[in-house]
């Protein structure tokens, strides 16, 4: 009789071990559950594209771009012209004029407007990023602001995600608040005056002699 109390009293204390054991599992689990991330998921590819300022951006930047490509049409018709000249009176000219003037020719067609046409659309990609870049700076206080309205802890881009609940998508409120916010962007202007100086400085500096190390 006192073996079989004894065994009733183990099972007894076995059971409520177990029921602690459960019961601080259940609190671990809680717990866990509350800090666990609130994620949510943005556009940005539409904020740049649907917004207001952004569908400025693609008349801005084909105007720029035509006339990117007029000024360097200009160049080449200049250079075609000065070509023509000089074969028109290279026979007039000294053994040391032709040369010169053959090598100056030579530089300009082979490198000095491949390099302007480099540059030019190195320039004009840079000034709509730019614009862009500006878009999605406006609309970071206000995907902030969402994010703290909703809870969330976390905000990725749409890109970066193979699926999500629709609810979780900011995108739409965020866009109704930047096209209140901003109505349009500038697209900065590319001149062929300004990249030659680009050349220019770039050359200068290449030209310039080592610095010795400081002691």
């Amino acid at each position: 009789m006192k073996l079989k109390l004894i065994a009733a009293a183990g099972a007894a204390a076995l059971m409520a071990a177990g029921a602690g054991a459960a019961s601080l599992f259940s609190a671990a689990e809680a717990q866990s559950a509350a800090k666990a991330p609130v994620i949510l998921i943005v556009s940005q590819d539409v904020l740049v594209g649907q917004s207001e300022a952004g569908k400025t951006i693609p008349t801005q930047a084909n105007a720029i771009k035509a006339a990117i490509e007029k000024e360097l049409q200009g160049e080449a018709d200049k250079l075609k012209k000065d070509i023509e000249n000089y074969q028109k009176g290279a026979s007039l000219m000294s053994e040391e004029v032709r040369k010169k003037t053959e090598q100056d020719l030579a530089v300009r067609q082979q490198v000095s407007l491949p390099q302007q046409a480099q540059i030019m659309e190195q320039v004009f990609t840079g000034a709509v990023q730019n614009a862009q870049s500006k878009i999605l700076q406006e609309s970071q206080p206000i995907m902030k602001a969402i994010l703290d309205k909703r809870g969330g802890t976390i905000l990725l881009d749409r890109s970066a995600v193979m699926y999500a609940a629709p609810e979780t998508d900011i995108t739409q409120e965020v866009l109704a608040e930047l096209n209140k916010k901003l109505k349009t962007v500038p697209v900065q202007k590319v001149t062929l005056a300004d990249v030659k100086k680009r050349l220019q400085e770039a050359q200068a500096a290449q030209g310039k002699p080592a610095e010795k190390p400081k002691k």
